[in-house]
């Protein structure tokens, strides 16, 4: 069914339904998972502001690629820097480059500045040349 899925987290709550929906797919078809979260940043008056600490994006990656391989699945990650506005487009261009056939994240996936700055899952629907599945 799947080779490999990319799964973006978010750091939200919905992060352990989605591991674990990622998990039972991987488990299922024999896939490998990819883990990404974007550590957002943002522009204000030509100064680059980091919207989260890059020790903490870096401790939800370890986290989620841990609780993967705990479930038999074979699992790796990264932490992807980013504006917020180019979050989606990062998000597909890991999948292309890690080979995901399929992109799973939350579907009301935000970024750090909420739903002002947009709907991630949904702008990564509309550019994925791949299968996206959004987890409740």
């Amino acid at each position: 069914m799947f080779d490999t899925i990319l799964a973006a987290i978010d750091g939200s709550a919905r992060d352990e339904h989605l591991l674990d929906t990622v998990a039972y797919l991987a488990r299922t078809s024999g896939a490998n998972v990819y883990v990404a979260h974007a550590d957002e940043s943002m522009i204000v008056y030509d100064t680059i502001v980091d919207l989260e600490d890059d020790a903490v994006a870096r401790k939800l990656v370890c986290a989620a690629v841990e609780r993967l391989r705990q479930s038999g699945v074979v699992a790796d990650g990264s932490v992807l820097p980013a504006l917020y506005a180019d979050v989606p487009q990062l998000l597909v261009d890991r999948a292309r480059s890690v080979g995901a056939d399929l992109i799973a994240l939350g579907p009301r996936h935000h970024g750090r500045l909420g739903a002002l700055a947009g709907s991630v899952s949904s702008d990564v629907s509309r550019l994925a040349a791949v299968s996206v599945l959004l987890v409740q």
